[in-house]
């Protein structure tokens, strides 16, 4: 009878042990994952002496995918500024705001595209933060470096503000362990279940504290993803996450008319 206690409490000991151990690791994992970045010194891209406008698509799925679709914004450009237009993507799928920038220095590929040397650069960044329930600080601390690597080599970044993309069907087709993690970051990190509101302020606070409104571009949501169901329908694809054909060449749109703005400012200087 004493020999099968013992043997039980030393299950029960080892149970215990896994559990606190398997606790232990999990917050150093997830603290270390929800970190913010720390600020690299930026490299030297590439400076170019000819004429021609060359313009990054970089960050997440939505910069991957953007390499795929017709691209509108060199066939407007050359229209409006009789220069010859270069546009080239380079997305990872899934990455964060700190993993973009984390992969500008890590990543051999992504460190040669950048180094190419580009005048603009449009940045998909944060929709993954949204959907993983990253804190604000995490995103604006991202955002705030990638900022600074690309004004250091006087490339005139424009930020995507997060889109109206369907964030609960997002959340429902994951798995039970995706769900249980996002709820434990919600509570840790004070983040809502739908919390793309609090990011585009979020982005806004950074903007202002930091003084970037002439020196920053912004492809607001509502100037192109107002009209939520419809939207879904006309300009994502079924998973609602994102874009189609359609949607590109809206979004295309929009980054040719802050260029063009850009563009047209520097040259009255």
């Amino acid at each position: 009878m004493n020999k099968y206690i013992n043997k039980t409490h030393i299950i029960e000991a080892l149970i215990i042990t896994i559990v606190i151990i398997g606790c232990f690791r999990f917050t150093i994992w997830f603290y270390h994952y929800n970190s913010n970045p720390e600020k690299r010194q930026s490299y030297i891209t590439k400076m170019h002496v000819d004429d021609t406008l060359r313009i990054a698509y970089i960050g997440d799925s939505w910069a991957y995918g953007h390499k795929c679709h017709k691209c509108a914004i060199s066939s407007i450009l050359k229209d409006r500024i009789n220069r010859p237009v270069i546009v080239e993507s380079y997305g990872i799928c899934g990455l964060t705001s700190k993993e973009i920038y984390y992969a500008l220095y890590d990543l051999d590929n992504f460190r040669l595209f950048m180094r190419k040397g580009y005048n603009y650069c449009f940045i998909s960044a944060g929709i993954n933060d949204t959907q993983k329930k990253m804190s604000t600080s995490y995103y604006q601390h991202s955002i705030n470096c990638i900022i600074h690597f690309m004004q250091a080599n006087n490339i005139f970044p424009i930020i995507l503000e997060i889109p109206d993309y369907n964030i609960l069907k997002v959340y429902n087709e994951l798995n039970l362990r995706q769900k249980i993690i996002r709820q434990f970051s919600m509570i840790v990190n004070g983040t809502r279940m739908d919390c793309r509101q609090q990011y585009r302020e979020a982005l806004d606070e950074l903007i202002k504290s930091n003084n970037y409104e002439e020196r920053v571009g912004i492809i607001r949501y509502l100037s192109w993803n107002n009209d939520y169901e419809n939207d879904l329908k006309n300009k994502y694809i079924r998973d609602g996450f994102h874009l189609n054909e359609k949607g590109y060449l809206i979004l295309d749109s929009l980054i040719a008319k802050e260029i063009l703005s850009n563009f047209s400012y520097k040259h009255r200087q």
